[in-house]
């Protein structure tokens, strides 16, 4: 099933769409786990579950229930052979990759399981702001820096329940 995160949009008007869909399977508790990697929406990433409202036939995602142990990044490169040695290297690695066709921007899902210094580093040392630059966009990995968690938190899309967020790695 396809559920909505509605997004804030920034002074830049960025990003250029006010709600991304995202795929979900249904929980027997009325949560929907999320099935893909969000482009957008920051704070969320592919295993989370989150608590869904109804509003005009459509499902809305509401607060995150719990965290599935994934971590998202978002690389932007503007070379498309760039792009595909990146896309490579994150698949040899054991991440998976959302891209659209024509788009500079791609989403990068780094499951629990998986290292996530090993891709980290890499795109750390290949960013140059200017053709390859990449992002947090939710961070569920251990031994990340405080300051880099801190600062994904900020930007969150989502809020988790509180009493019932948790880590099921």
């Amino acid at each position: 099933m396809k559920i909505l995160v509605r997004l804030r949009i920034d002074s830049d008007d960025y990003p250029p769409v006010s709600y991304e869909s995202l795929w979900a399977t249904l929980n027997p508790d009325d949560t929907c786990t999320i099935d893909n990697t969000p482009y957008y929406v920051y704070g969320l990433s592919k295993g989370d579950s989150v608590s869904v409202k109804f509003e005009d036939g459509e499902r809305y995602a509401d607060t995150i229930t719990s965290k599935g142990g994934h971590s998202t990044l978002r690389v932007f490169s503007s070379n498309q052979d760039e792009s595909m040695e990146i896309i490579d290297f994150i698949r040899k690695n054991g991440g998976n990759c959302s891209k659209s066709h024509g788009l500079s921007l791609f989403s990068v899902d780094i499951p629990a399981k998986c290292s996530f210094e090993v891709i980290d580093d890499y795109l750390s040392n290949i960013q140059n702001d200017d053709t390859i630059a990449f992002e947090d966009a939710c961070l569920q990995h251990a031994n990340i820096p405080q300051d880099r968690l801190l600062e994904c938190l900020s930007l969150a899309t989502l809020v988790e329940t509180p009493a019932k967020a948790k880590l099921t790695q």
